[in-house]
């Protein structure tokens, strides 16, 4: 639970850590990723108190070093963190923004999340509830979990772009393609595995998304984010092949002759 302060003029947060309560829930979801051959889906530990505080205030420090717009530690003690206050909601600036301002700040995002991943970052739950806006830069919040206890980087970074596909895809209910146009320019510069990785999980989830279409609304942004990172992943993975396949030929990327 995190409730707004005042220090020295300055807004900030004070998060306090309470004991874990998803053992259950989380067993579950693990045996149905390990069942389906879903490794990007799998939970890492939810760990409570000091646990979840200390790895939060970790995570922080290191992605922090990694470029990433994240908030500074003010203060620490076993079970609570004192957090700088790094911009509203990107949650909230959503639901108030017409469609092309959605579309610049899902880019932005989209454009953060990517540059993260190229320095070797990787986040977890990157979910529109978990980002925040400034007004120029993209922040990124709640860090509890460490999704390396369970897989690898390249799935972790798989994981973040479906879990960002399934929190804005709500926002696209009438337009997937572009948010598919936007996620797939990514996706193209998103290492081997990592595109692999995204694909295999949303192939293997086609069918359900499928049923889910007429599940509500929150069954559709389910359905639209699975089919919309796939058929991004789709356009990466083809992207790779080609590639693969001009540098066997000769030795060299002519296709880059061809796009510049």
């Amino acid at each position: 639970m995190a409730e707004p302060i005042v220090i020295e003029g300055q807004r900030a947060w004070l998060k306090h850590y309470g004991e874990g309560s998803r053992a259950v829930a989380l067993g579950l979801l693990n045996f149905v990723a390990r069942r389906f051959h879903l490794d990007a889906l799998r939970p890492p530990p939810h760990r409570g108190g000091a646990g979840a505080c200390g790895i939060e205030a970790r995570r922080l420090l290191e992605l922090k070093a990694q470029g990433v717009h994240v908030p500074e530690v003010i203060g620490q003690g076993d079970t609570v963190l004192v957090l700088e206050h790094t911009g509203d909601s990107f949650n909230a600036c959503l639901r108030k923004a017409d469609m092309a301002g959605r579309d610049r700040l899902v880019g932005a995002a989209i454009a953060a999340i990517a540059e993260a991943h190229r320095n070797g970052a990787y986040f977890g739950q990157p979910l529109p509830r978990n980002m925040t806006w400034d007004g120029q830069r993209v922040g990124f919040i709640d860090f509890e979990e460490d999704p390396l206890e369970v897989m690898d980087q390249a799935q972790a970074q798989a994981r973040d772009w479906l879990m960002f596909g399934y929190g804005v895809a709500r926002y696209y209910d009438d337009r997937p393609q572009a948010l598919e146009a936007m996620l797939a320019a990514a996706m193209e510069q998103a290492g081997k595995p990592v595109v692999e990785h995204a694909h295999a999980v949303t192939g293997r989830l086609r069918r359900l998304a499928r049923m889910l279409r007429r599940a509500g609304k929150s069954g559709r942004a389910l359905a639209h984010a699975i089919l919309v990172v796939h058929g991004a992943s789709t356009f990466g993975f083809v992207v790779l092949a080609v590639l693969c396949l001009d540098l066997l030929g000769d030795g060299e990327l002519d296709l880059f002759d061809l796009i510049g």
